[in-house]
């Protein structure tokens, strides 16, 4: 039982910072644009640039601010995509992903 007990002790993740809090909304709000389920309106131009946006210097801005690497986020969200593509995850699924991000990153 003591190992179980350590094991998660040293599983747990350390508390986010507020910035790191705050990058990890800002990639939040880019893998909603990007799966058109935002506040905003879902044109095609805002869902291809948000996905566009996975591979610039600002996502990697972004990441390093979260405590994350850019590579990182780009497998979560290559993998949701891949996911809902092939209809293994709905997009109430990708909601919920997405809002359980910070426990990823």
């Amino acid at each position: 039982m003591t190992h179980l007990s350590n094991y998660a002790i040293s599983d747990e993740k350390k508390d986010k910072t507020p910035e790191e809090n705050l990058a990890i909304a800002k990639i939040q709000v880019m893998f909603e644009d990007a799966f058109g389920i935002s506040s905003s309106e879902a044109r095609p131009a805002t869902i291809d640039r948000a996905k566009r946006w996975f591979e610039t210097r600002d996502c990697a801005l972004w990441c390093e601010m979260a405590g994350t690497t850019q590579d990182h986020v780009q497998k979560l969200f290559q993998n949701m995509q891949y996911n809902y593509n092939t209809k293994k995850i709905t997009i109430d699924n990708v909601r919920f992903g997405i809002r359980r991000l910070n426990l990823k990153i």
